[in-house]
């Protein structure tokens, strides 16, 4: 096993500041304000690294305030670091990482600096890279620990992506830098995602033949993309004679900021040292998520934390972090 699953132990968090003022207009200090939670919440446990552009530091010094906090100058378009950051595989008990191309989800012009990150996090941790000329957002993937992994048909193969190869190379390329065993394609990702259906608001793999998949009633207009990836993720399981077992966590109710719809998902969470923090949407589907989660994770403490302003944006807590594998 190459890739090494969010559950297992981890060196660094990182999380880069919010800085595009034109994606989040008025509410970004707003949004600045959670993703400083989320950084004082992790570093309780974790070491966290936050990248940011020089104009900003001082404020992210002013609202984080815990020795576990190390604040690096870089240049950046966006904040979503899942989508921008290395992707970490062990090879020989050595951490090293694979730098994908990342084009603004083929719809976003400022994106330059942000293809440069992944370069530059490991440069700055000192851990060996490989180049890759395939376009993958770390959101648009997921992995388990048997071999796995999980992406969108809509996202990877997604004509704004501008892929050099046809999606079989992709699939070839993915299996042999990763040592994969097997590839499963959702078809879509939740309607009006901006990313196109990033995975990670879908299913999460979380150990011991798990996954968390993402379940509404028949009134959400998610209802039957999310029946048809249920039925689709059962079926390549029984056809690859693999033992699993579905956890369905629900949707939030549907909420609106400034007349924009808000795509939200439980499952856009982060594993932290014997803690998982989920965001919290302040609807009726928060308590029975968080007993859900005490339910599974009796050895975690669970933690939500208000995330309203950071999901305006287009992601989540998961979207915002990037776990950095200890080996």
């Amino acid at each position: 096993m190459k890739l090494i699953p969010e559950w297992y132990e981890h060196q660094f968090c990182l999380i880069a500041w919010p800085c595009n003022k034109d994606l989040y207009g008025k509410i970004i200090n707003k949004a600045r304000d959670e993703v400083a939670n989320v950084i004082n919440e992790i570093a309780k446990t974790e070491h966290v690294i936050v990248l940011s552009n020089k104009e900003d530091i001082k404020e992210i010094q002013n609202k984080t305030d815990h020795k576990n906090i190390d604040i690096i100058e870089c240049k950046l378009d966006d904040s979503w670091i899942r989508d921008i950051a290395p992707i970490f595989y062990n090879e020989d008990e050595k951490l090293k990482s694979i730098s994908f191309e990342f084009n603004g989800y083929g719809k976003y012009p400022d994106y330059l600096n942000d293809n440069k990150i992944s370069k530059f996090i490991s440069n700055y941790l000192n851990i060996p890279t490989k180049i890759s000329d395939l376009v993958i957002e770390g959101g648009a993937i997921t992995y388990d620990d048997k071999k796995n992994l999980f992406s969108t048909k809509n996202v990877i193969f997604n004509k704004n992506r501008k892929q050099k190869h046809n999606s079989e190379y992709i699939i070839k390329e993915l299996k042999l830098l990763f040592d994969l065993n097997y590839i499963f394609l959702f078809e879509n990702g939740l309607m009006e995602d901006d990313t196109d259906g990033h995975v990670d608001n879908l299913l999460c793999p979380i150990g011991k033949n798990k996954y968390l998949i993402a379940s509404t009633h028949k009134l959400d207009p998610n209802y039957e993309i999310l029946e048809k990836n249920k039925t689709d993720l059962i079926n390549f399981f029984k056809d690859t004679n693999q033992v699993f077992y579905l956890i369905e966590i629900p949707l939030p109710t549907r909420k609106k900021i400034n007349n924009k719809n808000i795509i939200s998902s439980y499952i856009n969470f982060y594993f932290s040292k014997n803690k998982i923090i989920l965001p919290k949407f302040n609807v009726k589907e928060d308590n029975e998520v968080k007993l859900t989660f005490e339910k599974l994770f009796p050895n975690r403490e669970i933690m939500m934390l208000e995330t309203e302003n950071i999901n305006y944006g287009g992601g989540n807590i998961h979207c915002i972090t990037m776990n950095v594998p200890k080996i």
